[in-house]
């Protein structure tokens, strides 16, 4: 049982990791962003522009993880960061989903 809690904190850890270094990348481009962790323990990363925002997350495990939207769209792997970034602000701006 201790293990898997390890392994659970872990994979929260990294997706978190993961969400910042798309956060700092964001704040870069000049996106108004921002880290949460809602009570379910999942970390969520908001970006906004002129009243529209779209919540991005990060999934997987086991050293494959992604980038995915609220509403189930795969934006890009973990190691495109500034691909999805990019992706980002161009949904925001154009307000596409």
């Amino acid at each position: 049982m201790e293990t898997l809690v390890a392994v659970e904190q872990r994979e929260l850890a990294v997706r978190r990791e993961r969400l910042l270094r798309l956060h700092f990348e964001l704040k870069r481009l000049g996106a108004s962003t921002r880290v949460r962790r809602p009570r379910n323990g999942r970390w969520r990363l908001r970006v906004r522009c002129d009243g529209w925002s779209e919540t991005v997350m990060c999934a997987g495990a086991d050293g494959a993880y992604a980038y995915v939207t609220a509403h189930g769209r795969v934006l890009g792997t973990a190691s495109e960061v500034r691909y999805v970034a990019r992706l980002l602000v161009w949904m925001v701006e154009r307000r596409k989903r």
